[in-house]
């Protein structure tokens, strides 16, 4: 059996076991997957142990993602792009591959549910945290122009700059450009239970947009930014997807097999509707 796991603090509410479980079982294939609640200062300890364990890989999450950068022995160009590692792969003599499946999985997701292709297409991201830095650069790079958005000016402007440093294309936007964006993708917190309000409002939007939102609401599907573009009938959609794409992207990273997205996406699916 081959054995992975997700580390994150807190991480209980993770879907990823039950999203790769679910794959596992529709595939046959022999693995176990489980979440760890690993405190970052526990990090480097946690990830020699899992590997001397002979786990076969981890995916990591808040608040390791950046954290984990140094410890690599090799990282993917989609790490080093994105400076950021949430799968690693262990390989023999103990050594740590990291890699990025965050930003793959946002282009994959947005193709999947909405039909988007970035190449020479406006996108507005809403939100330049870890999720949002790790989109907007992806975007970039697979060739859109990209317009930044946050409630930190300065953490826009940084994020920008290095974009353009790479020779692609970004600027810091103001709320009303947001109208300009073909695809606005909300990478923001909001919608969450903290923080209820919607990152866009409708009268900041216009038809012919399409909303990708990646946070993943528990109980209804329909987040408050996916409420307020649904009254000027703007396809939309959730992380859901995304967390599946990154999640299958993951799978091949450390096995060279494909998973079974739609068996994942069924599991996070259902196991969403059980927490209303």
């Amino acid at each position: 059996m081959r054995r992975f796991a997700v580390l994150g603090h807190p991480i209980n509410h993770s879907f990823s076991p039950v999203m790769h479980m679910a794959s596992f079982r529709s595939i046959g294939f022999d693995g176990e997957y489980t979440r760890l609640d690993v405190p970052p200062e526990m990090l480097g300890d946690a990830l020699k142990a899992l590997s001397a364990e002979g786990f076969s890989g981890v995916n990591l999450t808040i608040p390791h993602k950046q954290l984990a950068l140094p410890m690599m022995d090799a990282l993917t160009p989609e790490a080093q792009r994105l400076g950021a590692v949430n799968t690693v792969r262990f390989e023999e003599g103990g050594k740590l591959s990291g890699h990025n499946t965050d930003g793959p999985g946002f282009l994959a997701a947005a193709k999947a549910t909405l039909g988007f292709d970035p190449a020479g297409r406006r996108v507005a991201v809403v939100g330049c945290g870890g999720a949002g830095r790790a989109v907007a650069i992806t975007l970039a790079h697979a060739g859109a122009q990209v317009g930044l958005l946050d409630i930190d000016r300065d953490r826009a402007e940084a994020l920008a700059e290095e974009i353009r440093g790479s020779g692609r294309e970004a600027a810091v936007i103001d709320r009303a450009q947001i109208r300009d964006a073909d695809l606005i993708a909300q990478c923001s917190p909001s919608g969450l239970a903290i923080f209820p309000e919607p990152a866009v409002r409708a009268d900041e939007m216009r038809p012919g947009q399409c909303l990708y939102d990646i946070v993943i609401p528990p109980g209804d599907p329909v987040t408050p930014t996916m409420r307020e573009a649904c009254t000027l009938g703007i396809p939309c959609a959730n992380g859901v997807r995304m967390l599946v794409e990154q999640g299958a992207l993951s799978f091949t990273y450390w096995t060279g097999i494909e998973a079974d997205r739609a068996a994942m996406l069924r599991a996070v699916e259902e196991g969403l509707a059980q927490h209303e």
